[in-house]
């Protein structure tokens, strides 16, 4: 598997290598779980679940720094741009769901 070293702040090709960054994806995990239990519409836990993937992908890419892992990072966020758009045109302007 071929590593991406992109990132300055990466140490080398451990799986602790970007520790700072791969800890802090905790923080989308709790803020998917925070979300999930306050909103209970099904708009909002689906977007509460893409924002759980996006954590558990840039963990993964910030420790594993492969290709593989670099579309786990970014897949999720264009998902979470594309859904949160979608709902954005449906509840703020109110845009039939088609």
């Amino acid at each position: 598997m071929r590593e991406i070293g992109i990132y300055c702040e990466r140490i080398g090709p451990a799986f602790w290598a970007e520790p700072i960054n791969a800890v802090s994806n905790g923080a989308f995990l709790v803020a998917a779980l925070v979300m999930w239990r306050r909103a209970p519409q099904p708009v909002c836990r689906a977007l509460s679940g893409v924002l759980a993937a996006i954590g558990v992908g840039s963990f993964l890419f910030h420790t594993h720094a492969t290709v593989w892992a670099m579309i786990a990072d970014v897949a999720p966020i264009g998902l979470f741009i594309l859904c949160y758009i979608w709902a954005a045109h449906r509840y703020f302007w109110g845009l039939s769901w088609g």
